[in-house]
């Protein structure tokens, strides 16, 4: 079992043996790995994991095959990703029922190219997990309904305005320094969305953190915690911020004499431990 591998097929409407356009085909795969990657990022670390190509088949039907990995080493892929394929198989299934998950609304664009592509040259779009994750399978007529869905959610938010302001904290990894309307300004990667927004910093803290906060920042993909007025846009999402603090996030020394009496594994056995770090059991 390889639970960081995931097999995408792609088949035309008139068959399995009908024939697929190159655009339609790329761009199925290309849009069916972003919403895979956008579902594994919701779990605490995934947002770190890429898919590397192992095999790419021309044959009708089309087929592709990757695998999860990371470039961090500290990131483990593969309970990260089982969670992540487990969430987009049950998403997508309640998707067609009317039920549209927060993450799949953030990707409502993606989404919707995905679903219209079932409706018109494509027939069949299935995802293979090669674990216990069920194959996510999308026909014409769950596609139908699943992009109806995401437009009621659609229609239903630009009727309802939650535009507001609010005093808190946001952590996100800084993706580059700028400016936002002639003031200084780091861009920020919220976790949870994948967003970049402006995290536009007050005189104090631009003096502050402008000789440490530089174009590095961009490359590190810096961890930080951000303070001050956070403004939210017609939909609910964070659209900018506006500082009053930034704090790195940086990560803990390790005492490596303190690890020699430390109970790793809490009093559990091995399974055990492996059934917590997964969140399931083989049994």
């Amino acid at each position: 079992m390889t639970t960081e591998r995931v097999t995408v097929t792609v088949e035309s409407n008139i068959g399995e043996d009908g024939p697929l356009t190159v655009m339609d085909t790329l761009d199925q795969f290309k849009d069916a790995f972003e919403l895979l990657t956008a579902a594994v990022a919701q779990e605490a670390g995934g947002e770190k994991i890429k898919w590397r190509l192992e095999r790419l088949s021309k044959n009708s039907p089309a087929t592709v095959t990757a695998v999860a990995y990371s470039p961090d080493p500290e990131v483990i892929v593969a309970p990260l990703v089982y969670r992540g394929k487990q969430r987009f198989a049950r998403d997508l299934s309640a998707l067609r029922d009317g039920e549209v998950a927060p993450w799949l609304k953030s990707k409502s664009v993606v989404a919707k190219s995905l679903l219209k592509r079932n409706l018109n040259g494509i027939g069949r779009t299935a995802f293979g997990f090669d674990d216990d994750a069920p194959m996510a399978v999308l026909v014409e007529k769950t596609a139908r309904a699943s992009l109806q869905a995401i437009e009621r959610a659609e229609a239903s938010a630009e009727a309802e305005d939650r535009s507001r302001s609010e005093w808190g904290s946001l952590d996100a990894h800084v993706a580059r320094t700028d400016t936002y309307h002639g003031r200084p300004a780091i861009y920020i990667k919220v976790r949870l969305s994948g967003k970049i927004i402006p995290c536009i910093l007050s005189d104090e803290l631009a003096s502050k953190e402008g000789p440490t906060h530089s174009w590095t920042d961009a490359w590190s993909g810096k961890r930080v915690r951000v303070k001050g007025r956070i403004y939210y846009d017609k939909g609910g999402e964070v659209s900018r911020i506006s500082a009053v603090n930034l704090e790195d996030i940086l990560p803990k020394r390790v005492d490596l004499k303190a690890l020699r009496s430390f109970d790793l594994l809490e009093g559990k056995n091995p399974t055990e431990h492996l059934d917590d770090l997964w969140g399931h059991s083989d049994d």
